[in-house]
């Protein structure tokens, strides 16, 4: 029974692979090491520290990614070559991840092995213990779409390099701290976006929508699964209208964002997919940030999903 839902699994992350944020198509390793080693000159970090050099590199790109058991995949995902599983390893730096794609849950972990797993581990064995405490010291500041576990503590990533973790303080009560490690993040962002395509993206460049294939299974579908692709430049237009001048949303969303895939294809020959809403909230995720789209203050997402009008829709 478990190697069958394995491979039902797989097939439906194959089934959705059109899904595919702007940014994720297949770079060359060769590229993506050089992005890593510039990073690594600029931030400072020798050889030794970031285990960078050329060796270090061959045998990161030789080694594989941490096995996951084939019967521990029904809670697992296959992405890019890579296991994201649903829990993660104590004794290892493991990054939550919420691709833009159709998934069975709203996020995963990806644990890297290799150099970059000891790169990160002394890092994090470096970090203070506590940094400026305080709540609401991340205003202003944007998500990065991705979180830090160790230990026992989950770190959220803020643009700019920033992380925020809640702790108990000196006196035993709850706490939130702050701190700035920008040589981390700048090679956790850039380790993600060479081995999970997972880039940011601005919705004021949803511009010139030439397609959009939505791919959902959720409640509202029956539970099937529905793909449709639409054309018509007057709905085009609505979507365009909607999602560009969409607000950041602080802290995310759980709407089933992980039930519906909508991958929209530019003039520019880019595109971009969004995790969308599937209830009546008119907010939308890209790899892990969150947008509210609504063009007016009492409006829901029915507009949208009826714009897709070969799915069969259950509102009841």
């Amino acid at each position: 029974m478990k190697r069958k839902m394995a491979v039902i699994l797989l097939l439906v992350c194959m089934a959705v692979a059109g899904c595919t944020a702007k940014g994720t198509g297949n770079e060359g390793d060769t590229e993506a090491a050089e992005r890593m080693e510039d990073e690594s000159a600029k931030s400072g970090v020798t050889d030794g520290e970031a285990g960078r050099d050329e060796n270090a590199q061959q045998q990161r790109q030789a080694e594989p990614e941490a096995a996951v058991q084939e019967e521990d995949m029904e809670d697992s995902m296959l992405y890019r070559d890579a296991v994201l599983t649903r829990e993660a390893p104590e004794d290892k730096v493991s990054i939550l991840v919420q691709p833009s794609v159709l998934r069975t849950y709203s996020s995963y972990y990806y644990t890297p092995g290799g150099v970059d797993q000891e790169w990160l581990r002394q890092f994090m064995d470096s970090l203070p213990a506590g940094g400026e405490s305080g709540t609401g010291l991340q205003k202003g500041l944007k998500e990065t779409g991705w979180q830090i576990a160790y230990g026992d503590k989950c770190f959220m990533a803020f643009e700019g390099g920033y992380l925020q973790w809640s702790d108990v303080d000196e006196k035993g009560d709850f706490a939130e701290y702050f701190t700035e490690a920008p040589k981390l993040c700048d090679y956790i962002q850039i380790m993600l976006q060479e081995k999970l395509g997972y880039t940011s993206f601005e919705p004021a460049d949803i511009k010139d929508i030439v397609s959009a294939r939505l791919d959902i299974r959720s409640f509202s579908a029956g539970n099937e699964l529905y793909s449709q692709t639409i054309t018509d430049k007057e709905a085009l237009k609505l979507l365009e209208g909607w999602f560009s001048n969409a607000e950041y949303i602080y802290g995310g969303a759980d709407c089933g964002n992980q039930c519906a895939c909508l991958e929209l294809a530019l003039a520019d020959g880019s595109a971009v997919c969004l995790s969308m809403a599937v209830d009546s909230c008119s907010n939308f995720g890209i790899n892990g940030v969150y947008y509210d789209y609504r063009p007016v203050s009492d409006w829901d997402n029915r507009e949208f999903f009826e714009l897709f009008d070969e799915i069969l829709w259950d509102w009841n």
